[in-house]
């Protein structure tokens, strides 16, 4: 099991997502869903409808324990959410996948998300991973050039189709490059 990443002087964590914790990330992640990728998705995605479809995904996602779930908590607030495990690309077997990294609004621009992307790192490692897989939609600009500051490199692009009717890119780290 990985140690959680505790700062007591500053009151974070990185702690495994715990049912307690599920109301929060699911407003974290619908939240981010309806401010980022209005426009570009499905519209019915960003509906309520659609919110109630992906917070079924996510409990769903934790009670199998398909992926790992993490959270980042801040003065015993939660702030964001990882989701990382085995990536479900056939043409990349053995490789680690981050699912989902979703940051409260307030939380942004502090650094959260790329701490939260180094703990992913750190996890595919341990895991004697070599590479991470991580999936964005083409037009989340801002997405794209974090993953692509932090070293990930665009690999191939793809209309994905229902229920996101949009463009998804494929971005590659090779953790043996990295300095984990």
């Amino acid at each position: 099991p990985i140690p959680y990443h505790m700062l007591k002087e500053e009151k974070l964590m990185i702690r495994p997502l715990t049912e307690q914790d599920f109301e929060a990330v699911t407003a974290i992640v619908n939240d981010g869903w309806r401010t980022t990728y209005a426009g570009y998705v499905a519209p019915a995605l960003l509906e309520d409808a659609g919110c109630r479809e992906r917070a079924a995904a996510l409990e769903q996602d934790f009670r199998s324990h398909r992926l790992e779930e993490y959270v980042w908590e801040e003065a015993g607030e939660v702030w964001a959410l990882l989701s990382a495990g085995d990536t479900g690309d056939k043409d990349r077997p053995g490789a680690f996948e981050l699912w989902r990294i979703y940051v409260a609004e307030k939380a942004q621009g502090k650094g959260v998300g790329g701490r939260l992307l180094e703990f992913g790192e750190r996890l595919a490692w341990e895991k004697g991973k070599t590479q991470i897989v991580i999936w964005v939609f083409r037009r989340n600009t801002h997405a794209l050039a974090f993953y692509q500051k932090h070293g990930y490199r665009m690999d191939k692009m793809e209309q994905l189709g229902e229920p996101y009717m949009a463009e998804g890119v494929r971005l590659i780290k090779r953790l043996e490059e990295a300095k984990l």
